[in-house]
């Protein structure tokens, strides 16, 4: 209980400005807990003195006193005192260590994953200067300086985009069909992986306020218990039990371009506007997803089948609305996700995860008649519309949904605070960062 309560006064003091008045408790030779001058006692209500936010927070800093058990926010909403929660804590299970990059994966039973290297940065230490360095013997791969992350260049090209043909899927807003002139790109090879992003954390350090814009949720939301990432010992860190070459989730389209700005160099704290962003245009993606044929899946127009994407192949487990019922009780080492190194939606450049597993964020505002303006059609075109409460695209389909939302050209959009178990990100340059970053 000592560790409880220093831990919950010192968060009190520190966010009602009592610092001075709590040194002193804090320095006894013996921390009491009774002392009348905490601002929290044994019995106190929790809850009448820290909002949803703070208890977020109080829940990581437990977590990283009590590094061998998992504190989720929960907890502390169901045991709002000192005293209980202290209690509550002891009767934690002791926690799994963090699984490997090889562990096998509970999404497709019976399928044989088959994965290549992992090169992501996961570890701490400096962060190098942003260069794209190119892959001995192979002329269109690179690595990124900054977080190791394996990019392709793909070539410029006049990309057909959209689709307007009698596929049965098809939605309207998929169309009409148009050319657009891409200038050449890099584009991740696979989604930014859990690692890397809490990686970024640690070496950003984020305010409370930009972590809630980017990953974290309220105390009070059933998700929170999916939330992939913990504030341990050393910082941040993937929760135990889970692979850190899984794609980042529950991520916000502002948790996103923060990293892809931070990972190119560019001031992350411009995480609110794509004037300058990282992630790929809507253009780009659906060129990136199936090459210069308008093919329906990155393999091309066969039927999806389970060794060729991760999708949600049952469909009992969607109600009347379309969406997904399962898993909302399932641990979250459990969830049906693949690490981002998985050979699964591959294009035809190579690029992993292109179809299925997770959603991923787009540079452009979304709106569905986008492809019927002039702009659609411009050069490297995308929607720069940046109004307040405008949604931003996401492409890729995932593992809660059908695999017909995992079509190359199908496009839907969120607010860009929206934060989804199934929605991840990866990034995309202009091609010239071959050369070194430049405007």
């Amino acid at each position: 209980m000592q560790k409880v309560s220093r831990v919950l006064n010192e968060r009190v003091a520190q966010d009602e400005a009592d610092a001075p008045a709590l040194g002193r408790i804090m320095t006894e030779p013996v921390y009491n807990p009774d002392d009348e001058d905490l601002p929290l006692r044994p019995t106190d209500n929790i809850l009448l003195r820290r909002d949803s936010r703070c208890i977020i927070m109080d829940a990581f800093e437990l977590g990283r006193e009590f590094p061998e058990v998992e504190i989720d926010p929960r907890l502390v909403f169901d045991n709002p005192t000192i005293e209980s929660l202290s209690q509550a804590i002891v009767d934690l299970p002791k926690t799994q260590r963090t699984k490997s990059v090889e562990s096998a994966s509970t999404a497709q039973p019976g399928v044989t994953l088959t994965s290549v290297a992992f090169t992501q940065i996961t570890g701490t230490g400096e962060m190098a200067p942003c260069s794209y360095r190119p892959r001995g013997g192979e002329a269109s791969r690179y690595y990124r300086s900054t977080d190791g992350m394996e990019s392709i260049l793909l070539p410029a090209s006049m990309a057909r985009i959209g689709d307007d043909t009698n596929c049965p899927t098809a939605r309207e807003n998929e169309g009409p069909s148009h050319v657009v002139e891409l200038s050449s790109f890099l584009m991740d090879i696979e989604p930014v992986s859990l690692g890397a992003y809490a990686r970024f954390l640690n070496l950003t350090q984020p305010s409370q306020d930009e972590l809630f814009d980017f990953c974290l949720l309220p105390a009070e939301d059933a998700r929170c218990c999916h939330i992939p990432l913990t504030l341990g010992e050393e910082g941040w860190q993937v929760k135990p039990g889970v692979p850190p070459n899984w794609p980042m989730i529950l991520v916000s389209w502002y948790g996103a371009n923060a990293y892809a700005l931070w990972a190119h160099g560019e001031d992350w704290r411009s995480y609110k506007t794509a004037s300058k962003s990282f992630l790929p245009t809507e253009a780009q993606w659906e060129y990136a997803a199936r090459g210069p044929e308008t093919m329906q899946f990155p393999w091309g127009n066969d039927d999806a089948t389970p060794d060729l994407l991760n999708v949600c192949w049952d469909a009992s487990t969607y109600d009347s609305k379309g969406n997904v019922t399962a898993h909302v009780a399932t641990p979250l080492e459990e969830l049906p996700l693949v690490g981002v190194n998985v050979l699964m939606g591959v294009s035809p450049f190579g690029l992993r995860g292109m179809a299925g597993n997770v959603w991923q964020w787009c540079r452009d505002t979304y709106h569905t008649n986008f492809y019927m303006c002039t702009e659609a059609s411009d050069k490297d075109a995308w929607n720069a519309e940046e109004e307040e409460g405008a949604l931003k695209s996401e492409r890729g389909g995932s593992w809660v949904g059908p695999a017909s939302l995992a079509r190359s050209s199908y496009r839907r959009g969120r607010h860009p605070c929206a934060k989804g178990r199934c929605l991840g990100f990866r990034c995309c340059a202009p091609g010239h960062f071959v050369d070194g970053p430049g405007d």
